[in-house]
This record gives C-alpha cells, sequence and structure tokens, in this order.
C-alpha cells in the first residue's frame, strides 16, 4: 500500500485556542477533514500565552534553536490537541508569544512581528523532525507563514513539499529591508523575483513564489487576486505563478454550526423541522430590545471594516430603511465605522441594533434569528457568513465577488421548477446596487410560501469540508508524484 500523505498545517492562528477571524476556524476544522480521508494531519501554532491557558499542553522537551540575526533564539515545544482530537503543537518563545494579543493590542500592531513570525517559520523547519508521523506536506497560511516556503527549500533533501494557502492577499506582510539579517536566507531570496516589494520584503510573496503549489480559498478569488484590481501589487506575480495556483473553496464545520443542535439558541431547528427558526427570530428581537415585528430582519456578523462594504451601508441607510426592514450588525473593527454604525442605531431605533465587540454565542444567535445575512464586501476571498446562514436558513444577499460569488446563486424571481436558487446578488459597489438586491429579497419575504421554500432549501445545503478537504488531498498526491 502507498505511504499514507500526512500533514502539517502550519498557521498563526486555530480555533479555539487563538482566533482573530476565519482562518482560525479554517486551521480547526480542516485537518480533521483530511484525518477522515486518511491523511494523517497535525497542526502548528506559535506557543501563545492565550494558547496556553486554553488547553492542556505537554512540554516534549525539545529545544528549537533559531538564528535570528547576530542571536540565536531558542523555542520549546509542546504538543496537545485541538477540539477534533488533531494533534496540535505550539512553539513557545516567551519573547516572541508571551503577550495579550496574537498580532498586536488595541488598534496598534506589534513592531516586531516581523521578527516574530520570522522566528516561527524558521522554528517550524527546526520541529520537523519531532512532527508524528513525519510530514509530506506542509500547508502553511498566509503572510505569517509564507517564509517556511524557501526555509523548505533550504531544508535537507527530504524536506516536505510546500503548499501556500492565500486567505487574504490584502495582508502582504511587508517587512523593512533591515530583517534581511534576521531572516537568514542566502541573497538570492531578496530580490526582485524573491521577497522584495516596492523597496520592502513582503511574506507573502515569498509563499507565492516558493511554494509547491499556491491555494486560493475560492475559485473566483484565485481569477480576482490575478488582476490590478484584487492583486494589491502582486497580480504580475500571480500571473507568472498561474500554472501552479488553485482555487478552492473553504467549507464548515457543522459541528459548530448546525441548528438543529445549537447550543447557543433558544431553539434548534433543521429543514426537516424548521418551525424553531420563527422562535430563534423572536428571541433575538426580545434579547436585543428591538420591537417586535414580522418586517424582514437582516443580519450580519462582521469586521467593521472598509474591506465588509460598510461604507455601502451608511451611504444606502435611508432608502434601506425606507424598505421596511430590520438590521442587526455584530462586531467591532475601525473607529469610523463603528461611530457612523452607532450613529445610524440611534437615527432608526426601531429597525436597527448595534452590537460592538466579539460575541460567539450571539453571533450564532443573530444568523439563526435573521431572515436575510448581508454580506456587500469589495471583495471577500471565500466568506463563511453566507455558509452559516445557508445552513441557518438566514438567506444571503452578497455582492458577486470571491468566495460569495461562487457560493451564492442569485434568484432569478421565478423558477418552476424549483427554488433551486439560493440568494441574492449585485455586482457593482455602489449604494444603488446594494439597495436593488435588498429590494428584490424584501419582495420575496413578501412571497411567503416561495420565501420559505427558499429557507428550508438552503438549509438542506452542503459545505461540509469534506469536499475541500478531498481537492487538497488530490493537489497533496499530484504534487508528491511529481516529484
Amino acid at each position: 500500500m502507498p505511504e499514507p500523505i500526512s500533514v502539517l498545517v502550519a498557521a498563526s492562528e486555530a480555533s479555539p485556542v487563538a482566533q482573530t477571524g476565519g482562518l482560525a476556524e479554517v486551521v480547526g476544522s480542516l485537518p480533521q477533514a483530511f484525518v477522515e480521508l486518511g491523511l494523517p494531519s497535525s497542526v502548528i501554532l506559535p506557543g501563545y500565552a492565550s494558547a496556553f491557558d486554553r488547553g492542556r499542553f505537554e512540554d516534549l522537551g525539545v529545544d528549537l534553536t533559531v538564528p535570528l540575526g547576530a542571536e540565536d533564539v531558542v523555542g520549546r515545544l509542546h504538543r496537545g490537541r485541538l477540539r477534533s482530537g488533531t494533534p496540535l503543537y505550539l512553539i513557545r518563545c516567551d519573547r516572541f508569544f508571551d503577550r495579550p494579543g496574537l498580532y498586536g493590542e488595541g488598534r496598534l500592531t506589534y513592531p516586531d512581528n516581523p521578527e516574530r513570525f520570522a522566528f516561527f517559520s524558521r522554528a517550524v523547519i527546526e520541529a520537523l523532525p519531532h512532527v508524528q508521523p513525519r510530514p509530506r506536506i506542509v500547508m502553511a497560511n498566509d503572510w505569517q507563514t509564507g517564509l517556511i516556503m524557501p526555509y523548505l527549500l533550504e531544508a535537507e533533501e527530504d524536506a516536505p513539499a510546500g503548499v501556500f494557502v492565500i486567505h487574504n492577499q490584502g495582508y502582504l506582510g511587508l517587512a523593512p529591508p533591515s530583517v534581511v539579517s534576521d531572516i537568514g536566507l542566502p541573497d538570492r531570496y531578496y530580490g526582485v523575483e524573491g521577497l522584495e516589494y516596492y523597496g520592502q520584503l513582503s511574506y507573502l510573496k515569498a509563499g507565492i513564489v516558493y511554494a509547491k503549489a499556491v491555494v486560493a480559498v475560492s475559485p473566483s478569488y484565485a481569477r480576482e487576486i490575478q488582476t490590478p484590481e484584487g492583486g494589491n501589487g502582486l497580480d504580475g506575480v500571480l500571473r507568472l505563478y498561474a500554472s501552479k495556483l488553485h482555487g478552492i473553496v473553504n467549507g464548515v464545520d457543522y459541528d459548530l454550526w448546525n441548528p438543529a443542535v445549537d447550543p447557543h439558541l433558544a431553539a434548534n431547528y433543521s429543514a426537516e423541522r424548521p418551525a424553531g427558526k420563527k422562535i430563534c427570530k423572536d428571541a433575538l428581537q426580545t434579547e436585543l430590545s428591538l420591537p417586535r415585528s414580522d418586517r424582514p430582519l437582516f443580519g450580519m456578523v462582521s469586521r467593521l471594516t472598509a474591506q465588509k462594504g460598510l461604507t455601502l451601508i451608511v451611504e444606502a441607510a435611508p432608502e434601506l430603511f425606507r424598505l421596511g426592514l430590520d438590521l442587526v450588525v455584530l462586531g467591532t473593527g475601525e473607529p469610523w465605522f463603528e461611530e457612523q454604525l452607532t450613529a445610524l442605531s440611534t437615527a432608526y431605533p426601531d429597525q436597527m441594533r448595534l452590537a460592538l465587540g466579539y460575541d460567539a454565542p450571539l453571533s450564532h444567535r443573530i444568523i439563526a434569528g435573521s431572515d436575510f445575512v448581508l454580506v456587500p464586501s469589495i471583495y471577500e476571498p471565500c466568506g463563511l457568513a453566507q455558509l452559516y446562514g445557508l445552513r441557518y436558513g438566514a438567506v444571503p444577499v452578497v455582492r458577486a465577488i470571491g468566495g460569495l460569488n461562487d457560493t451564492v446563486r442569485d434568484f432569478a424571481g421565478q423558477n418552476p421548477e424549483g427554488l433551486w436558487d439560493n440568494g441574492f446578488k449585485f455586482t457593482q459597489f455602489q449604494a444603488g446596487a446594494l439597495v436593488r438586491a435588498v429590494r428584490r429579497a424584501v419582495e420575496l419575504y413578501g412571497r411567503r410560501d416561495d420565501f420559505a421554500a427558499m429557507s428550508v432549501a438552503n438549509m438542506r445545503e452542503d459545505f461540509s469540508w469534506g469536499k475541500s478537504a478531498q481537492a487538497y488531498a488530490d493537489l497533496f498526491q499530484k504534487l508528491l508524484a511529481a516529484d
């Protein structure tokens, strides 16, 4: 029998031990899907203080010595498990990771992030002999792990193959030229064909250039990042390496996101027993002191940043509320958007509620209690909110971009063979386009039988990790067969 393809997933966060966004949910779930396909898998993260606080980890007694500039920095390897049982390795180095935040505190990033993640990437290479089973694939995620790809090329001959996954092209991982001595790669890596990015260094570019394969987290996003509009200055590099670029849509962990068993909800429900969704809507209105009504309720669970399309919400708000809808927003982010949304919730006290912060249980209740989930992003590599909305019967209203475009099928108004379309899309990043899409959604809501049919049909859509994991497994097999 052929040797199983063992995979080490290297990342800067993984749910539930360290999380700031969707990357953590992917890393916390995808490796278990690999295991279910027969690919032994493990995860390796920086040893953040918060991670040690949230789990039990065994000190393996392994020191990892990393040359960083003129000194050697020593890390220590620990091992525990994720919620799924997947082995989780932590590289402890209190100098870099014994801090309150993952990447920064408040609204400020740590100034030594380039050194922190250069250390982590090099320490991953040093940890490889101690990971069991020894990996044949190292799957690195986003800029924080981009340097792993060239480090693998400088490792021993039988080093694992490197696969680099782009979850968000907007974060380039820029570092000043002064960190060259810390990175410790040969000079040939630093030119315009390597890490150099307009006078700086880009760790994201390192991952793209030196990986055996590059994955973007949806097929549409893989195309978009090859354009000047979506490439953040790396579109030419991505076109150059287009032959190794693949698009694979993220999945959802239905053990965590399943209204039939979700412990955070006022009532559980499913496509077979949908009645509980109305109870969840009533409970959400009560919880947020939103006047009880039968108006269509739109929910947004999002970082409050420009990328997420909040400028459209602010600009279109008067017209949106004139359509006779309610809006609930949960998130935190840029001060200007927090202020603008706060002002809107004050101006429309009977139709809008804003919850500032990160509240995982409330995010579940908002998705469950909403009739529609709203995702008007400027760009969206894959997106998870629309996938959660589908399973929870909250019809997505999204901009036709990235993974939103790949997972939402626009409702044409009538479908005599059944409501197979699962949401509403708009293309132009304009307030008017958003209003027109929302108007179409509100009109469908008024056709109660048709709306209920779409909501229930959406609950049956399957975006579990199995299909995505198989696409990765096929890619790994091809890479190893080519070596």
